[in-house]
């Protein structure tokens, strides 16, 4: 009786059994025909990289986060297609998808092992969990991969498999796709791969971490001599050559991965002609159009920059910086000035009661010595010392020297930024971020840093007393020694750079000379809101960014490269308005417009045309400082640097201003030409160091504008502001007139002549605004030379004691 109900269920479970599995074998028939999961497959589209175009249709720069290269299965060598089968399915030509042979091995193996040792998964099956690699890791997911594995099967040929795996496998360093991992690792075209490298590729699928040359090199070639033994015993390559291969390949290639970059990538390898102006991009387009369509999308950018303006800036730019660093920490580096800013000010009190100098540092302290010699010469012995000792705090202290040695370090080279703008159309054309980019130097110095402008500033203190109608191109102001007093009742005494006074002086004069005190008795006679109010518009700065004190007349307030272009810009362009902008319009795949920045611009310009705003300054102001600032360029402090054939050698016109720090610690050239407005900045990141005694940006900031402009027209022809010989047409605002060469006081029967440019008078609620005249010179060149400021004002300009208090 048992025996037979034993029977009974044992042939009812068998059937019942026989009958599910042939339903769902059936199912899975079904859904094998239908080839619903396949479609996963056919509508796989690879990620189509960004790309980026210059101004003048160049491709320039891409992005992506993995780069594919489409291969036909003709493209991949026979040795290649050996050395990834020897690895990951040897028996992939004979089966139908699954391998029950290869799962039950693996089994064995691994419970023999104790542990996973061994998969049984084919090629076919990792091509289907490629595609799903979206699913979680479920018994759903592992049914719908043995479905997709089977549709595969059916639908493609062993030869377009394995075309499809080359083109979807991931193999580490941001490289997706076989084309993709050849460039990284060797920098080859798949095509040229040899059997070495085919082999090391090979074992990259399953651990590209693991088995990375980059990371691991000593997993790497390990794992390199295995699978040339796969190779061996498949019969692909002659056993008693794999030790030989071996060998040969790692004597090469050893050197290269220790000295690789752990960090190495697709990102690292792709085209990026300009990566300071492709970073600024990026970030605009995130914003604007989301990371997925900025990186999987496909997109054309193009934008404002001009590629080969961009590489001659970072060519002239880092020549400038090393020449810098040569002469700053050179062998006689001990002896360049390092002014300690924090002690000006005491220095500065203590020249206002006695008659001493600003002294200056002659060497970094005996602490920056040590610690920058400890760094360079000690910090790696210290570090192979912690590996023998067994105290951790020891350690971690080395390391901490380390980092922040680093840091110490690098503020110790000088830096850099150039920013063009095209300021007809607003178009940045260069953007120059650092002296190189990297991992550790991504900021963008040109549109990011803040520094001291100096003499830079100037033009826009002249501008604003133009406009106020306080001076005009040739009004004579008196260069001698002026004490004022701050707002913070501090005694305040501005001193000329060569240390001597020129006594009166006609203004235009006074700028081609960068004399200072002239510039602060133009503040005072302007008035601190007028300066801060004209360089808030020009420079679209917050006027809280701007020092009320006479200083602001020197340039201590701090601009970026950018916030300066685009004050020289506005100058540079009559006045009206600049809007910069980098990128022009987005394409997406199908050459729609999904951005256009370059219309929203002009419209915004057409509108502010309509209602009047469009002019941020009067053109006549503009006219008058702008033809200074070419009078500057022409026959000034920066007109050796920009001219001569052993520095700038430009011979084109231009107008601009160099500007230098107090302490030395910036540089700048501001100049534009009947085209392009440029700034060039250098300094240290640490904005206390100085670049050294006598560092002037005549002599460092300037060459390098002159050099860029001259390469980028090729030596000629040199743009002109008046071509034809046909002069700009002067506002009629503009007054032309002529002072006293000598010092700017109305002419005299023996003095000869300067052009004077100014506004004409105005009268605003019954007040007459009108440039004051001067007092009418008699001739004699040497007369006020030796004048007193406050004499001057008394006994020349017939100034009451109550007028001057």
């Amino acid at each position: 009786m048992n025996k037979e109900k034993t029977l009974r269920i044992t042939i009812t479970t068998f059937f019942s059994i026989a009958l599910l599995g042939g339903f769902f074998f059936g199912y899975i028939l079904s859904e094998v025909n239908k080839g619903k999961e396949l479609q996963k497959l056919a509508s796989y589209q690879p990620t189509t990289p960004t790309k980026l175009y210059d101004s003048n249709g160049v491709l320039f720069a891409e992005l992506y986060r993995h780069k594919q290269e489409l291969l036909k299965y003709s493209d991949i060598p026979p040795h290649v297609i050996h050395a990834f089968l020897s690895v990951e399915d040897d028996n992939f030509f004979n089966h139908f998808g699954i391998d029950f042979l290869a799962i039950v091995r693996a089994a064995i193996k691994n419970v023999f092992a104790g542990r996973i040792v061994q998969g049984g998964s084919t090629l076919t099956q990792q091509l289907a969990k490629t595609i799903l690699q979206q699913r979680k890791k479920t018994f759903g997911r592992k049914f719908l991969e043995a479905l997709l594995t089977l549709q595969i099967e059916q639908e493609y040929t062993k030869e377009e498999i394995l075309e499809i795996y080359f083109n979807l496998i991931y193999l580490g360093h941001g490289t997706t796709g076989l084309s993709s991992a050849a460039n990284v690792y060797f920098q080859k075209d798949v095509r040229d791969l040899s059997i070495a490298e085919a082999a090391m590729l090979a074992r990259l699928p399953k651990a590209p971490v693991t088995y990375s040359p980059f990371k691991n090199p000593k997993e790497a070639k390990q794992a390199h001599l295995v699978v040339l033994g796969l190779m061996a015993k498949n019969g692909f390559i002659p056993k008693d050559q794999v030790q030989k291969i071996h060998d040969d390949f790692w004597e090469r290639y050893w050197p290269v991965v220790i000295t690789q970059s752990p960090s190495r990538s697709t990102w690292g390898a792709k085209l990026n002609r300009a990566p300071y102006f492709t970073e600024w991009v990026r970030q605009i387009l995130e914003k604007e159009l989301g990371e997925e369509a900025l990186y999987t999308g496909g997109l054309r950018v193009y934008t404002t920059l001009d590629v080969r303006k961009q590489e001659i800036a970072e060519e002239e730019l880092r020549k400038g910086l090393i020449e810098q660093d040569k002469y700053a920490f050179g062998a006689n580096f001990r002896y360049v000035g390092r002014a300690d800013r924090g002690l000006v000010s005491l220095y500065n009190l203590f020249g206002s009661i006695f008659p001493v100098g600003v002294p200056y540092v002659t060497s970094l302290d005996d602490r920056q010595v040590f610690r920058l010699h400890l760094e360079k010469e000690m910090a790696p012995a210290l570090e192979l010392l912690t590996d023998f000792t067994p105290s951790e705090n020891e350690s971690s202290a080395v390391k901490e020297f380390q980092r922040s040695s680093l840091v110490f370090s690098s503020n110790l080279h000088v830096e850099g930024a150039i920013v063009t703008i095209d300021h007809q159309t607003g178009y940045i054309q260069t953007m120059v971020g650092g002296s190189r980019f990297s991992p550790k130097n991504q900021f963008n110095r040109a549109m990011q840093a803040r520094r001291q402008t100096g003499s830079a500033f100037k033009p826009f203190v002249y501008a604003a007393a133009i406009q106020n109608r306080a001076v005009g191109s040739g009004t004579g102001i008196m260069d001698a020694p002026l004490t004022t007093i701050t707002e913070e009742g501090e005694g305040y005494s501005p001193q000329d750079i060569s240390g001597d006074f020129r006594g009166m002086v006609p203004l235009s004069r006074a700028l081609s000379l960068s004399l200072n005190i002239v510039s602060v008795q133009v503040l005072m006679r302007t008035g601190t809101d007028a300066v801060i109010d004209f360089a808030s518009k020009v420079t679209k700065a917050n006027k809280s960014r701007f020092p009320t004190g006479p200083a602001l007349a020197l340039g201590v307030a701090e601009l970026t490269p950018y916030e300066m272009a685009l004050g020289y810009s506005i100058l540079a362009n009559k006045g009206k308005d600049v809007i910069p902008f980098s990128v022009r319009y987005v394409l997406n795949q199908s050459g729609s417009v999904v951005y256009n920045k370059e219309k929203e611009v002009q419209e915004t310009l057409a509108e502010e045309a309509k209602n009047g705003t469009i002019q941020i300054i009067p053109e006549a102001t503009a006219y008058i400082i702008k033809q200074m600032l070419i009078g500057v360029a022409m026959g000034g402090t920066p007109t050796q640097a920009l001219r001569a054939a052993d520095k700038g050698n430009y011979k084109g016109e231009s107008g601009g201003k160099t500007g230098s720090t107090s302490s030395y610690t910036n540089v700048w050239y501001a100049g534009f030409d009947p085209k392009y407005t440029s700034i060039v900045w250098m300094g240290f990141d640490k904005s206390s160091l100085s670049l050294g005694k006598g560092v002037t940006a005549a002599g460092v900031a300037a060459p390098i504008w002159g050099k860029m402009y001259s390469r980028w027209y090729n030596e000629g022809p040199y743009p002109v502001f008046y071509p034809n010989g046909k002069a700009e047409e002067i506002p009629a605002d503009v007054v032309k007139g002529a002072t006293c060469a000598f010092n700017g006081l109305s002419p005299g029967p023996n003095c000869p002549l300067t052009g004077n440019l100014f506004l004409k008078p105005i009268t605003i609620a019954g007040r007459t605004l009108a440039v004051p005249g001067g007092r009418q010179c008699d001739g004699d060149r040497d007369h006020y030379r030796s004048m007193d400021l406050t004499d001057f004002l008394q006994r020349e300009l017939e100034i009451s004691d109550d007028e001057l208090k």
